[in-house]
């Protein structure tokens, strides 16, 4: 790959050009550089060193020197009793929660009326007569 020829650089503007030619660098302030890039200490080293290890320990594991093994499972199932006892409680908490959430604006306004039939002179008559 050859440079490109001095035509095909980019132009400066020349406005910009003698700013640049005016700068003075010892109107700029001193600064000291500082270099931040510590080194590890003695306990990331220690640290990164086991990391690995464990990491090569895993990989490189022989899975032929596990032992075979019987899991045997108990699994306790709860007794007819427990059973009913705690579906009556979830019965009695479901009963506890419809009182006391009802909402008592849902319901409808009503009148009672009253109807209390006395029996007619004749019917106490009847019952007076029979019962005699």
């Amino acid at each position: 790959m050859s440079s490109p020829a001095k035509e095909d650089l980019p132009k400066v503007p020349t406005d910009f050009k003698n700013e640049l030619e005016k700068f003075d660098a010892g109107k700029m302030k001193h600064t000291e550089t500082k270099e931040k890039n510590p080194l590890p200490s003695k306990e990331d080293v220690i640290q990164e060193k086991q990391r690995h290890e464990l990491f090569t320990g895993v990989s490189t594991f022989n899975k032929a020197k596990l032992k075979r093994t019987n899991t045997l499972e108990k699994i306790v199932l709860p007794t007819k009793e427990v059973l009913t006892q705690e579906k009556i409680y979830d019965r009695k908490q479901q009963v506890l929660q419809s009182v006391t959430g009802f909402d008592r604006s849902k319901l409808k306004k009503t009148k009672t009326v009253e109807k209390n039939f006395l029996p007619t002179k004749e019917v106490i008559d009847q019952e007076k007569s029979g019962a005699a």
